[in-house]
């Protein structure tokens, strides 16, 4: 195959939105297999349309090996004008959405997953009488969801966003401590001083290292032996209510434990914002917006819990 022309020119005149839709999923996902997961297509869908594709483009766009698919040098010069073609498509779809006034529809919303298991869920009838024409589509996951590409209409972080045409607010604050079950900690006293040394941490795996909690006990329990590793609260939280070790621990989730002791307060350990996140084009509509105000008001209503003052 020869190289690509004008890119904006080639483009506009040999790819249609499928075309782009399935060229970003495999640049992003760099697999076949991983962009089928992300459209919900078969690989070999997946395979015959980049190879149609790049067919028509007279350009390879992506280098095959066994570790999965690389962008070429052509695939690096059009995915600015993809992906500016996939905004615009987008803002397209959220500006139909906008103009819609009637408190109905759905709303998806991204937020972790110890926000909706204890503090969300467990409000949901309160917001179904209120408001029964909307349909709630709850996202949980430790990863952030985008709002720019619709995977989300709000999202609720405990990490501001930095950059992008979105609508902020703060809503209220969470904070940690450090938590261990009474049995274990009979068994092993835990030392102030002792930095972790004789304890076994129940962590985060080491794909999720940057997180808050996994940062803190990487400085303040460098001895504790790194033998539990998980890819969740909850996991962490049922490992530490078994006697299992120490856990960095929200006090929403800790607290809430019978079994479990805090070893650290939240005022030694830290403290993180929670924020609403809403793409500008869409955050005036009306179903946004009673969304918007029920998460607000359950914050708010649950500010003791969030930072650690029912328990002395």
């Amino acid at each position: 195959m020869g190289k690509i022309g004008n890119p904006i020119s080639e483009i506009g005149k040999q790819m249609n939105w499928e075309d782009v839709r399935i060229f970003l999923a495999v640049a992003r996902r760099g697999s076949l297999s991983g962009a089928g997961e992300m459209l919900g297509m078969s690989a070999s869908t997946i395979s015959r349309h980049i190879d149609d594709l790049e067919t028509r483009l007279g350009a390879r766009l992506f280098l095959r090996s066994q570790a999965g698919y690389a962008l070429s040098d052509a695939g690096l010069a059009i995915i600015p004008d993809a992906e500016r073609a996939e905004g615009a498509l987008d803002a397209v779809q959220r500006k139909a959405s906008g103009a819609a006034s009637t408190v109905s529809g759905t709303v998806r919303i991204a937020m972790p997953d110890n926000f909706a298991v204890s503090l969300i869920l467990p409000e949901i009838a309160r917001f179904r009488r209120r408001h029964n024409e909307i349909a709630l589509e709850i996202v949980t996951s430790v990863g952030i969801a985008s709002l720019t590409r619709r995977e989300a209409d709000i999202g609720m972080r405990l990490v501001r966003p930095e950059s992008g045409n979105f609508v902020i607010s703060r809503v209220g604050t969470m904070a940690s401590a450090l938590y261990a079950s009474a049995n274990y900690i009979a068994a092993q006293p835990f030392d102030q001083l002792g930095r972790g040394e004789g304890h076994v941490l129940v962590g985060w795996d080491e794909a999720y290292s940057g997180l808050e909690a996994a940062r803190w006990a990487d400085q303040m329990l460098p001895r504790a032996a790194r033998a539990i590793r998980t890819t969740s609260l909850q996991s962490q939280l049922a490992a530490c209510a078994a006697g299992a070790g120490l856990a960095v621990l929200p006090c929403l989730l800790g607290d809430a434990s019978p079994t479990l002791v805090r070893l650290r307060p939240p005022q030694t350990v830290f403290s993180q914002d929670i924020w609403l996140v809403t793409h500008h084009d869409i955050a005036g509509t009306a179903r946004i917006r009673a969304a918007t105000e029920f998460l607000r008001e359950t914050v708010q209503a649950n500010r003791d819990r969030l930072l650690g003052l029912n328990r002395d």
